[in-house]
């Protein structure tokens, strides 16, 4: 029997008018996303992946390719805009919108239900950023959420759903790899005699293939390029320590926070109310929300683990809440729109205000470590910074930094304009898709100017260049005061490429 908390819909005619009021809540909210998407400035994730779609390649270093290759077409249509780069981020937050409908419904639920749910979402900080903000962990959710779907068809009997639940694996394979996760989808159905009957055809067998056909790019780049890329996700992403419990109470609030404390406390006793539903169908949907949380909490125990990685189990959760019947649904309703609104303002203002906001000194020195008011300067005169590198850079020489974010930033400010290269100076594995790019015999002899807002890393430069002569560095002036200082760093006859400026043999 399905443990649902209501009797549906109703009929036809409140039917028709849930599902106009839902399309119209959609159509509102991805218009919100696309004037948040233009109104905010990109960060240095989305301009390093900005900067992936113009080196086409079957993945990269640390991503496969899926999210970028997405960008393309809306750089040629809309140009090298904020709102091209984050239209891969914006699509998939609608087509989970339209994935929803199917999987509420085989809940018991309709177009009511799943608009309550889409509201909701964007009560959350973790979803509505991430359905304007360019990142894979966009796709990763929205092929969780087919994922999911897929499986609830399969508890309640049907085949065809195999095919389903391996695009949706492919697909979000090569968005993301923690989509893997999602195999424990499978736990409950696989549990149940009518289940494994499936396995005795040939169906769930080839959607297997198929899903690793889709793969198959990830694959390819890992043979050309020694499998670093895979030796990365297995061993170079996270720092590893001691077991304790330091990291997973850090994963945990922090996970709160982005599911927004009310909603996410809610989720979790509507979880708990669910766990002992017979139903199939509900059980693959507590297991969704546990899943993510488990296996990421489990690698929490000895490694620091981004709470975005949960998101999968935030989503899945919000429609556990809607039919848990906890919360009244019009004090629901109220509660996220208030902290819907709240985030969009919060959002905007901590740009429009960056500056005065940046100098109240507070910081954070958990996950992320970048948490501070103090980081709000990297906001700040971005395209001022962009000018004067320009006026300072000749035309045959390269634009280079040891920071990702600033190197991909200044390629995008400049229209690709400036030459940019990253440099490894400091060491870190994150941002590091460029060193395959370049082949050792295409940087000899280049001549760098290298630019950064750190220090300590002179001597590595003066080890690969003939010569390196410090100039005055670049200020960006507000009032009296000097808000940022950019070093300029003039390298002549680059000597020594290989490991700095590229990973490549030949």
């Amino acid at each position: 029997m399905l443990c649902a908390s209501f009797d549906g819909e109703g009929d036809g005619e409140t039917e028709m008018t849930s599902k106009n009021a839902y399309l119209t809540l959609i159509a509102g909210l991805t218009v919100l996303h696309l004037v948040v998407a233009a109104a905010v400035p990109l960060s240095g994730d989305e301009v390093y992946y900005w900067d992936c779609s113009r080196h086409v390649d079957w993945a990269y270093f640390d991503q496969p390719g899926l999210m970028i290759w997405t960008m393309i077409p809306f750089r040629m249509i809309l140009g090298e805009s904020a709102v091209a780069v984050r239209m891969p981020a914006v699509l998939v937050s609608l087509l989970s919108a339209f994935m929803l409908v199917p999987l509420i419904r085989r809940l018991g639920g309709g177009w009511k239900e799943a608009g309550i749910t889409y509201a909701l979402l964007h009560a959350t900080p973790i979803y509505f950023v991430g359905s304007f903000y360019a990142s894979t962990d966009a796709g990763l959710v929205t092929a969780y959420l087919g994922a999911v779907w897929a499986a609830v068809a399969i508890a309640q009997g049907s085949r065809r759903a195999w095919w389903g639940f391996g695009l949706a694996m492919g697909l979000g394979f090569l968005a993301k790899f923690p989509i893997v996760v999602a195999v424990l989808l499978l736990l409950p159905v696989l549990a149940r005699r009518e289940g494994r009957q499936h396995l005795t055809t040939p169906t769930p067998y080839l959607a297997a293939v198929m899903s690793l056909v889709l793969t198959l790019p990830v694959w390819i780049w890992a043979w050309l390029h020694q499998w670093s890329n895979i030796a990365f996700q297995l061993q170079g992403r996270h720092a590893y320590s001691q077991i304790g419990l330091k990291y997973t109470l850090e994963f945990i609030g922090a996970l709160l926070l982005l599911a927004g404390p009310v909603l996410g406390v809610t989720i979790a006793i509507a979880w708990f109310k669910r766990l002992r539903c017979s139903d199939p169908a509900w059980q693959v949907i507590v297991v969704a929300v546990a899943g993510p949380l488990l296996v990421f909490g489990f690698f929490s125990l000895w490694s620091r683990v981004g709470p975005h990685w949960g998101g999968p189990a935030v989503l899945v959760g919000m429609v556990i809440l809607v039919f848990s019947n906890l919360i009244k649904r019009k004090v629901l309703i109220v509660i996220g729109a208030s902290i819907g609104v709240l985030i969009s303002l919060a959002t905007l203002t901590a740009v429009w205000a960056a500056e005065p906001l940046s100098e109240v000194e507070w910081s954070y020195a958990g996950r992320p470590g970048r948490i501070s008011t103090g980081a709000l300067k990297a906001v700040i005169g971005n395209d001022e910074m962009t000018r004067a590198v320009q006026e300072r850079t000749a035309e045959h020489e390269i634009v280079a930094s040891e920071s990702y974010t600033l190197v991909h930033l200044l390629a995008f400010l400049s229209n690709g304009e400036l030459t940019t290269r990253l440099a490894r100076v400091r060491g870190g594995d994150h941002g590091l898709a460029s060193l395959y790019w370049y082949k050792p015999a295409e940087l000899v002899g280049a001549d760098v100017v290298f630019v950064s807002e750190r220090s300590g890393f002179s001597e590595k430069l003066e080890a690969i260049f003939e010569r390196v002569d410090e100039e005055a560095p670049i200020e960006i002036v507000r009032g009296d005061r000097v808000i940022r200082t950019i070093r300029v760093l003039r390298c002549r006859n680059l000597l020594q490429p290989k490991d700095v400026f590229t990973r490549r043999a030949d």
